[in-house]
């Protein structure tokens, strides 16, 4: 009788008399995505809420679940870990669970469900007002700009936006509103050598406004007959960075100028950042790019470089002027 080899799946194979069919039915069992994790309910007012989760990146879909009556129901359908939820009702106790559903092709098949989430909608209009903003902080100080900085405040249900506020001869007025991720913000067209004060409110969507936070002062730079330049040398031997800040303190654009320093010939100097390095024995010259070519009075320019030193001892670059004026290195 002749042996026959492994025959592949969906062959009928004759041995003697005898007639074989092999199924062509697969034995591989796709497996379950995990169960969506971390289920939150977020900015719970009377009406909604926001409710966010985990899922698995094979997941195509997921398929949120409510509790009615000890019946669970279809709720909503989402592919983000996240849904608004809209026209609830007051003081209503809500409980929610989710599974996912894969990306077909994957070998992945439908997850288990949650753990279910409850959470309770507020009873009413919200009437609490947002925590009191931390008092603001101040970058990128100019003689004519300031960055204004100020950290994320709370609410019960969710803040909303802030007012950035100016104090004017006694007076608070607000300069500009802003969502809740712009809490980051440039103030241009001030004056030279001047202290301006400043302060936020924060604000939900039912207009419930905080107190202000308590007022930050800061003093733009004061005029200067040249640049002004800063550099922030940062050495980890056999490497550095030096990150330089200039800003044009004077009342009138300046063009043409270049960043000038040196370095032994054992030491080696990379590509820049906004701007180009050329060099000539231990003499270096930093030209910026075309769109730092003129600075206007005000204007803060940031410039860099990186390298590194072979000597047996470090030696990094020194003696930085800027429009041969010289910088502060720290």
């Amino acid at each position: 009788m002749t042996k026959l080899a492994t025959p592949l799946r969906g062959l009928v194979v004759v041995l003697a008399s005898t007639v074989i069919v092999l199924s062509a039915s697969s034995s591989y069992a796709a497996t379950p995505l995990p169960a969506p994790s971390n289920l939150q309910a977020m900015h719970v007012s009377d009406t909604s809420a926001d409710f966010v989760w985990l899922h698995d990146g094979a997941t195509a879909q997921d398929v949120v679940e409510r509790r009615v009556n000890g019946v669970w129901r279809e709720f909503g359908r989402t592919n983000a870990g996240f849904l608004a939820m809209s026209a609830l009702s007051p003081a209503t106790s809500y409980t929610f669970r989710v599974y996912s559903i894969p990306v077909s092709g994957l070998g992945f098949s439908t997850s288990p469900r949650s753990a279910p989430l409850s959470f309770t909608t507020l009873s009413g209009p919200d009437t609490v007002p947002p925590a009191k903003p931390a008092s603001p902080t101040f970058s990128s100080i100019t003689t004519t700009s300031v960055n204004v900085f100020w950290p994320e405040t709370t609410d019960n249900v969710q803040v909303t936006g802030y007012y950035l506020q100016r104090l004017t001869a006694g007076v608070w007025s607000t300069l500009r509103t802003v969502g809740p991720g712009e809490r980051f913000q440039t103030v241009n067209g001030l004056s030279a050598g001047t202290s301006y004060t400043f302060g936020v409110i924060a604000f939900d969507a039912r207009g419930n406004a905080s107190p202000r936070s308590d007022a930050g002062t800061v003093t733009t730079l004061a005029n200067t007959a040249t640049l002004t330049c800063r550099v922030h040398l940062i050495v980890y031997n056999p490497g550095f960075t030096a990150d330089i800040t200039l800003i044009n303190s004077t009342t009138a654009p300046i063009s043409g100028w270049t960043i000038q320093f040196t370095a032994p010939l054992t030491t080696s100097v990379g590509s820049a950042f906004n701007g180009t390095i050329t060099r000539n024995g231990e003499a270096f010259t930093l030209t910026p790019a075309f769109y730092y070519a003129t600075l206007p009075p005000g204007l803060q320019a940031t410039l860099g470089f990186s390298g590194t030193s072979t000597s047996p001892v470090f030696a990094g670059p020194t003696g930085f002027t800027a429009a041969g004026v010289p910088c502060t290195v720290g």
